[in-house]
């Protein structure tokens, strides 16, 4: 027998190594539980903060509470605050990583004294915990002793055991874990029955359990049960079990046996562990029993198989150097064990996060906490196995069999009630898997040992602080806490949303609920499906944009009779977002100036307002200087070019930046005291400028609809965008709640003077180190007839492209190559595409009036952004590949984009520049753009979030909900996302149209097939519309992609499948479609 440590004989009675520091104690004189008081180790535990942040390098901390820390709970601001209840030391990694992703708001609790509990407004019959001191985590790791005056809202805690459970009973917070939680996965019995029940292979075991608080069915798994209700009068079961257990098949191959408790105190505390010969009986028996009687109710002895760690590789020595005295000592067998750290994604999916790795004797028992970690590429080269291809495969086979066992967890949570979870928020968001390699002839097989949950950081911090973990993946650990911290606090807000859209937008409604929120809809069809999905419906036909005054009104006017105050309101309907602006405005919500959704809205619009930063001080015209109108258009007589405003669009190629004469750049011409603010003096391009936005300013006018008799006279001009102080002042009334309703006599009207955020956006557009948004813009021309064709047929090189002025879909856009067929074109669209009854839903409720823009060569590309308060939060980048000539109906995409990184860069800054050159600050929006051989220039602006594919595929990639920030964004809460790098997987779709697939979606891409390839994982399936009618105007019926963890491999899986379906045909060859995929 070899036994190594104390014998279980030989131990004392048990003594837990942590002892419960935390005693909730009697209310003070104020009803709370006293600061400071009723918790004798909060002192303790404090000295070994101090000891930590000592050794790690960090100040001590700062008391501040003398100076009576104010936490301003103002709507608008984060309101984000993860609790670490308990000691420092289990998550202590978790802790330094939220000083760096979320400074201020990672706070460590020492004792529940500094805890009290409300009830909820939400949640009857449960509490809302608030927090009155802390310790606070902030930028660089420092930590500050701070009380809270209002307290904090906790919304996300993390219970530390041991911690008394009866405290966190009955908390509406999300908790990342409970006591009930850790105690069921602390039971190294329990879970290794879970594990084999879902084919997740450990060693053979046998449990003696003393009284049992639960019940065990190891039916059909490699473990035996047995229960023991006495500890004297079972001697014979015991002894005769360990008979069987020891002579069984299950035992043949193992020589060794390793005894240890499980379960009650042993689950937080560092458990013996012995190795015993098999063929020893009689030893086994007495060491079984005497560990036996150590046991309280609910413990357990186990008797497992010792599995062999595969052995290293003998290393093949051609020469030796004996000569020169150097001394070969053999080394000891050794073994090692794996700890993987495994997170719960917002979307529920397991995700491996690190392998850590602890190398030990094999002769003894090894704990993670008894070497200093390393990699697993790294111990598995020093076992001599390098290979890339067998390293690749164990990898994959270690994170498959972890990340299987935090999904079986979350199925068991599934089946478990609120008490059994430990409370309403309770569930595991990280564990700790314990495994090792063991290998049969030449298969390396990883073996599970157990699950770890209030100490699965311990190795993972000492891997951190050795500089080892892998950049981003310490944030990963935050990416739930912070998500289900932003659910918490966006539950049971009101979201005024302004227009249904279709069936590709069914899955908004569905979110909505998951995410608690309350949708007030409003919609022109009174049938539509998702006035059941919704907490109210208002119907009210809205179709006609040009009286969206007049809606706007209607719609304040039904909020108030109902009584419904939104927290915020906007639209996913491109359609309705210039409402959905206007009445963000009126009822004082968080959202982009209304001149600027007005202006992204109008294509051309959008265009000459970026250009117009080519006058702006940054780029220095003198208020003398009169370009050479006719230098780039020698056929274009001045005079005609100077009766058009849209002439800007050639201006602005003939004299920005290097088509100035080069004197300009040698000799400075023009003294300061020549410059002037753009345009303070009128000349005939201001006048030509000013006459270019007349027809959009008459478009988006109200003053004929309401009594108002300045509205909107400023909403399009074009000068620097200055939001309103109401709507760009976070302590304004208008942002701390909604004023009453019913004053529609100054429903629109703007205020003249300048905001902070206005100039700070604005002086952002002009920085010094960033190029003006104007250099993105496409020279384009507003065409209302045919005269207008004629006009912009000299001004626009050919090829170009024609779009309705309002359009969404790709519907009507058409590349023309002449003036003839421009002609043809337009006449085609106005006579076939009139008003919104010939085509609902694509813009036609402004009008049909078009506009033509410069054709761009090169790969188009769409940018998703998140802007808060003027800032960018995330970006998403994705491919879209060749379309069908002369048309632009999207073919097919890929995400994340095959685009350098440089080049990337260079789009989501283009992007970014642009929306805010727009003035569009609030908001997730969808930027369409080229990568052209001079750089990124921009298509159109959907002021709104990107629609089809592009939420459900940025979800799966890079695991951020752009719906749910949508959302976050229009309430005034600043999102705080977290983007998976490296990607999840890669993502490679295409699009399916009924004019060329109607036979193969009608047989062998049927709906039910697609949805049953769905279902299996073959395919993503993304359907956008659920009627199969062929169009000469269209828009795609469903995106069917192919998901990878290879770009190649999910294009040639696409590829494949479209041929087998039949989408893939001459005339819609997909392989051409996913040509620039490269």
């Amino acid at each position: 027998m070899l036994s190594l440590g104390t014998h279980p004989s030989e131990l004392p009675t048990f003594v837990e190594l942590s002892p419960d520091p935390l005693i909730i104690p009697k209310p003070d004189s104020k009803g709370r539980p006293g600061i400071g008081e009723g918790a004798p180790n909060a002192q303790q535990l404090y000295g070994l903060l101090q000891s930590t942040l000592h050794e790690v390098g960090l100040p001590e901390t700062q008391d501040r509470c003398g100076n009576q820390t104010k936490f301003r709970n103002v709507p608008g601001s984060s309101d984000v605050a993860l609790c670490v209840l308990g000691s420092p030391l289990p998550y202590w990694p978790l802790l330094l990583e939220g000083s760096r992703v979320c400074p201020g708001d990672m706070l460590l609790c020492l004792s529940p004294a500094w805890l009290s509990k409300t009830p909820s407004e939400l949640h009857p019959g449960l509490s809302t915990l608030l927090l009155h001191k802390a310790i606070t985590f902030d930028v660089g790791g420092r930590t500050y002793l701070d009380e809270f005056d209002p307290p904090r809202r906790v919304t996300y805690l993390i219970p530390c055991p041991p911690v008394d459970p009866d405290f966190t009973h009955g908390l509406d917070c999300p908790m990342g874990g409970s006591f009930e939680l850790n105690a069921i996965l602390g039971d190294t019995l329990y879970t290794r029955i879970l594990l084999e029940k879902n084919q997740l292979v450990g060693p053979p075991t046998l449990g003696l359990i003393y009284k049992p608080f639960r019940t065990y069915s190891p039916e059909g798994t490699s473990v035996t049960v047995v229960e023991i209700t006495s500890k004297t009068n079972q001697t014979d079961l015991i002894k005769e079990e360990i008979k069987k257990f020891l002579a069984s098949q299950l035992l043949e191959t193992y020589s060794q046996v390793v005894l240890k408790p499980s379960g009650g105190r042993w689950c937080t505390s560092r458990r013996p562990m012995w190795f015993l010969e098999r063929g020893d009986l009689v030893t086994i028996q007495r060491e079984v029993y005497s560990l036996l009687t150590l046991l309280e109710d609910g413990e357990s002895v186990l008797l497992e198989a010792l599995c062999p760690t595969v052995r290293p590789a003998s290393a093949l020595h051609t020469q030796t150097w004996d000569a020169f005295g150097r001394v070969s000592v053999p080394r000891p067998n050794l073994a090692f064990r794996i700890c993987a750290i495994v997170t719960r994604s917002p979307e529920g999916l397991p995700l491996l996060n690190q392998l850590v790795c602890s190398v030990g004797r094999a002769d003894q028992p090894l704990h993670h906490g008894s070497s200093l970690p390393q990699t697993l590429e790294t111990t598995l080269q020093d076992w001599g196995i390098a290979d890339p291809v067998i390293c690749n495969n164990i990898q994959n086979q270690v994170r498959d069999k972890a990340q299987a066992c935090m999904k079986a967890i979350m199925e068991m949570e599934k089946e478990m009630s609120l008490e059994q979870r430990g409370g309403r928020g309770a569930r595991m968001d990280l564990i700790g898997v314990d495994l090792l390699l063991s290998s049969s002839g030449q298969v390396i097989t990883p073996i599970l040992l157990g699950i770890k949950t209030s100490r699965c950081l311990e190795s993972y911090g000492l891997f951190l602080s050795g500089g080892l973990g892998q950049p981003g993946l310490a944030e990963a650990l935050l990416h739930t806490p912070l998500n289900r911290s932003q659910r918490y606090i966006m539950e049971g807000r009101n979201v005024l949303v302004i227009g249904a859209g279709g069936v590709s937008k069914t899955f908004i409604w569905e979110s909505a609920r998951d995410y608690g929120l309350k949708i007030h809809l409003v919609e022109s069809d009174p049938a539509h499906f998702a006035a059941g999905l919704v907490s109210t419906f208002l119907h009210l036909d809205v179709t006609d944009h040009k009286r969206d005054p007049e809606h706007c009104i209607k719609i304040c006017e039904s909020l108030s009779e109902r009584g419904i105050k939104p927290d915020g309101c906007l639209s996913f309907w491109d359609d309705c977002i210039v409402l959905a602006a206007m009445v963000c405005e009126r009822l004082g919500l968080h959202c982009s100036p209304l001149s600027a959704v007005q202006t992204a809205k109008q294509k051309s619009q959008t265009h000459l307002r970026l250009l117009e930063r080519a006058f702006s001080t940054n780029v220095p015209l003198p208020s003398t200087y009169t370009p050479n109108l006719t230098h780039q258009f020698p056929s274009c007589p001045e005079s005609t070019m100077q009766s058009t405003g849209t002439f800007l669009s050639s201006y602005t190629q003939s004299t920005c930046f290097a088509s100035i004469p080069k004197a300009s750049h040698a000799t400075d011409p023009f003294p300061d005291s020549s410059f002037s603010p753009p345009f303070s003096n009128p000349s005939p391009l201001h006048a030509m400028l000013q006459k270019s936005n007349q027809a959009a300013n008459d478009r988006f006018s109200t003053s004929s609809h309401l009594n108002c008799p300045n509205a909107y006279q400023d909403s399009v001009h074009l000068s620097p965008i200055s939001p309103s102080p109401e709507s760009s002042n976070p302590n304004s009334p208008l942002k701390r709640g909604n004023p009453q309703i019913g004053n529609t006599e100054s429903l629109f009207c703007h205020s003249d003077s300048d905001s902070s955020l206005g100039s700070l956006i604005n002086s952002a557009y002009h920085s010094s180190w960033t190029p003006s948004p104007h250099i993105y813009a496409v020279p384009c021309y507003h065409l209302e007839s045919h005269v207008d064709i004629e006009k912009a047929s000299k001004m626009i090189n050919f090829p170009a492209v024609m779009k309705l002025e309002f359009g969404a879909g790709a519907v009507g856009v058409k590349r023309v190559d002449n003036q003839e067929q421009s002609h043809a074109h337009f006449e085609k669209i106005s006579s076939d595409l009139r008003e919104e009854t010939d085509y609902p839903g694509i813009g036609l409720g402004w009008g049909n009036a078009m506009t033509m823009m410069e054709y761009l060569s090169g790969t188009e590309h769409d940018v998703d952004l998140v802007v808060y308060n003027g800032q960018m939060i995330a970006s998403f980048v994705s491919d879209n590949g060749p379309t069908r000539v002369p048309y632009f109906t999207e073919t097919a995409a890929a995400m994340p984009s095959y685009l350098r990184p440089d080049k990337k860069a260079q789009l989501v800054e283009a992007a970014l520049r642009c929306c805010l050159g727009c003035g569009l600050t609030y908001g997730v929006f969808n930027v369409e753009m080229k990568m052209t051989p001079t750089g990124p220039r921009l298509i159109e602006i959907n002021a709104r979030m990107g629609g089809f594919y592009l939420r459900d595929w940025i979800r799966a990639i890079y695991g951020v909900d752009i719906l749910f920030s949508a959302f976050m964004v229009a309430c005034g809460v600043r999102p705080r996302l977290h983007q998976a790098s490296p990607p999840l997987c890669h993502l490679i779709g295409v699009m399916c149209v009924v004019s060329q697939h109607l036979r193969a979606l009608k047989t062998t891409a049927s709906s039910e097939v697609l949805r049953l390839l769905h279902a299996r994982g073959i395919i993503r399936l993304n359907q956008l519309d659920d009627e199969l009618i062929a169009s000469e105007y269209e828009e795609p019926y469903c995106n069917v992609a192919c998901q990878s963890q290879d770009r190649d491999t999910a294009r040639l899986q696409l590829l494949s499948i479209c041929q087998i379906l039949g989408i893939d045909s001459p005339d819609y060859p997909v392989s051409y479609f996913l040509s620039d995929f490269k």
